[in-house]
């Protein structure tokens, strides 16, 4: 008997031909630990300075906020778009061009 039957008419789809994803290494397990090892450590960090009234300790605050002061020449031609917008849009064009079946 052959393996690949068909049904209704259709190939069946071969099982060695989707891989389980959800199955993970030891590196990722390493990693996962990792980030969240290193989530609650700063989270505790965070939570004792706003308990401490915002020192470290050390004389300085712990935690600091980035702010570019002066535009970077690079992005002085950057406009912004909605990029879920563009993609819906663009979905939207691909699904009308290809024939119903």
């Amino acid at each position: 008997m052959n393996q690949m039957q068909s049904v209704n008419g259709k190939r069946p789809v071969q099982a060695t031909r989707f891989r389980d994803d959800r199955t993970q290494t030891a590196q990722q397990d390493e990693l996962i630990r990792f980030i969240y090892e290193s989530w609650h450590k700063v989270s505790r960090e965070v939570e004792q300075h706003s308990q401490n009234g915002g020192e470290n300790g050390k004389g300085g605050a712990l935690v600091y906020y980035y702010c570019d002061n002066e535009p970077n020449p690079v992005l002085k031609d950057f406009q912004p778009f909605d990029l879920e917008d563009w993609c819906r849009k663009r979905l939207t064009t691909t699904n009308r061009n290809q024939p119903s079946t």
